[in-house]
Formats: structure tokens, C-alpha cells, sequence
């Protein structure tokens, strides 16, 4: 990604946070303000279209209805942004929810289970990675550094010549 395809997306995101904090938009469908929070914008390649995810803190918000809102207004949105965005063209804008949240959730919920699992079992949540290693190697080891070599060669332990 290059770093002006970065620069826009931090003005989309900053832009349209300031628009929902001074409630430029209006519509009902987008309350509470407070709690809808504008986490990423990816914007395409040429500019030409932008996702913008958002995530609702709090249980309270409807957050199909809050989408619905802010897509309803995309339009207006983008024509506020045109001024102040600098771009020969100001790009589309689509908004959607950022499951990224409710997915680490989730992910801590499953470590959280496991861990009690394990307390409960005694055995540990997460095997030391010295153990695992030494548990899972074979009893006869590579012997290729024990110095017992029967290969005849006995220039193995000669230092290497450092050059012409």
C-alpha cells in the first residue's frame, strides 16, 4: 500500500469522525453519535472507492440501522469531504461493520475456556516449548556431532584456511 493510499485513508477516517462528532449528519437512524466509532478506511488503488468500517460501542446501538444511516448519507458525505479532502476526485464511500472487535471477543472467550479447562486438569494451558520439543524427539539423535566420524576424512576438525 503506498503512503498515499495511507494518507487518505487517515483524512477519510479523521474527516468523517469530525462529521459525526459535530453532527453534521443528521439523520435518526444514527444515534447515539457518541457511541458509533469509525475504526478503518481502506481505499481502493485509484482512489476511486472507499470502505468504511464501523463499530458501535455499547449494546444499545442497532447497528443494521446505523449502517442503513450512514449509507443513506454516503452521498452527502462525500460532497462535504470534496473541499477539504484536496483529491481530484473524492472517492465512493461504503460503510460497514467492523467485526474485527467481536472477533477478538471471541478469540479471548475460547483462550479464557481453555484456560480453565487446563487448571482444571492440572496439565499446562499452553505446553512449555522446551517440553514439546523434548517430548517429541526421536530417542536416536543425529549423531553427526560427536566427533565419531567414519567417514575417513579427518580434515573435520582442521580450522578453515581464511583465503588465498
Amino acid at each position: 500500500m503506498s503512503t498515499r493510499t495511507n494518507r487518505v485513508e487517515q483524512m477519510l477516517r479523521r474527516e468523517i469522525a469530525g462529521m459525526l462528532l459535530r453532527g453534521d449528519l443528521r439523520d435518526p437512524r444514527i444515534q447515539p453519535i457518541a457511541a458509533i466509532s469509525i475504526t478503518a478506511v481502506r481505499v481502493a488503488p485509484d482512489l476511486g472507492s472507499a470502505r468504511v468500517f464501523v463499530d458501535a460501542l455499547g449494546d444499545a446501538v442497532n447497528v443494521p440501522r446505523v449502517l442503513a444511516g450512514l449509507n443513506a448519507g454516503a452521498g452527502a458525505i462525500r460532497a462535504a469531504l470534496g473541499p477539504k479532502l484536496n483529491l481530484k476526485r473524492t472517492p465512493s464511500l461504503r460503510f460497514e461493520r467492523d467485526d474485527s472487535v467481536d472477533q477478538g471477543r471471541t478469540i479471548e472467550r475460547v483462550l479464557a475456556e481453555i484456560a480453565v479447562e487446563s487448571a482444571a486438569t492440572g496439565a499446562p494451558a499452553v505446553p512449555d516449548a522446551a517440553e514439546s520439543h523434548d517430548s517429541d524427539a526421536p530417542d536416536d539423535e543425529d549423531d553427526s556431532d560427536d566427533g565419531d566420524s567414519d567417514d575417513g576424512d579427518s580434515d573435520d576438525d582442521a580450522p578453515a584456511s581464511s583465503g588465498p
